[in-house]
């Protein structure tokens, strides 16, 4: 084990553990900023300029791939052939169909006089659920050119991945910035899409304004990865 590793386990036993592990109740306004920027449910890489391409699900071996070999025997698949020549602007990206952002959020209403007092809680929800926010990723995803079904979806280890199901887009409050919901389905045939000890799933999204603004930026593209095996609330998946 590294120093570095044995510091920040020592730092953790100090203060009894991550505090998404303690009640939702508890949290400061400090621990609400931090869960909601800095926390395996907010990841920090999202980074990366892309352009849209075509991959191909083999029909023989089911594996997605760039190759242009057994094309016409190919189903397509959304996908996004990465570029690192310069870095995309970071973009707030959380896993909403986790209780903990969900309760984050509400704990920051509560704190900063705008939600009820008393317990914190949060249904669960059918669908896995990422959100963007922000007024011009929800601009340029609201007016996007493409279908967002082909250039949004997630990548799972295995080289497959979960196709995008619906997109909502949920306009600003006083106390919220606008969103747009991106839902992946949990269950395909009964069979889950994603293993909740997964090492990482990374969410592609691009999207190009249809009516572009001069002095703006008028494309959306990036990827952000996540690690649902570190997604945890005293020790359960929380995803």
């Amino acid at each position: 084990m590294t120093r570095s590793a044995v510091i920040v386990l020592v730092s953790l036993a100090a203060l009894g553990g991550p505090v998404w592990d303690k009640a939702p109740e508890k949290w400061s306004l400090g621990d609400v900023f931090h869960i909601l920027q800095d926390s395996p449910w907010c990841p920090a890489e999202v980074k990366v300029e892309a352009k849209t391409a075509s991959r191909q699900v083999d029909s023989q071996t089911g594996m997605v791939s760039t190759s242009p070999i057994n094309s016409q025997k190919a189903s397509p698949v959304p996908a996004v052939q990465l570029s690192r020549t310069r870095p995309a602007p970071a973009v707030p990206v959380l896993w909403w169909s986790s209780k903990t952002i969900r309760l984050a959020e509400l704990r920051k209403k509560q704190l900063q006089g705008g939600g009820a007092t008393g317990a914190l809680s949060v249904e669960s929800l059918p669908d896995y659920v990422l959100v963007v926010e922000g007024n011009e990723p929800y601009r340029i995803l609201h007016d996007a050119k493409e279908d967002l079904h082909d250039s949004v979806f997630l990548e799972i280890p295995d080289g497959g991945t979960i196709d995008l199901e619906s997109v909502k887009f949920v306009e600003a409050t006083e106390q919220e910035e606008e969103r747009v919901e991106f839902h992946f389905a949990r269950l395909v045939d009964g069979q889950a899409t994603l293993n909740a000890e997964a090492d990482k799933v990374i969410f592609h999204c691009r999207a190009e304004a249809k009516t572009p603004r001069p002095t703006e930026s008028n494309v959306l593209s990036f990827r952000a990865e996540f690690r649902p095996k570190t997604m945890k609330v005293r020790g359960a998946a929380d995803l």
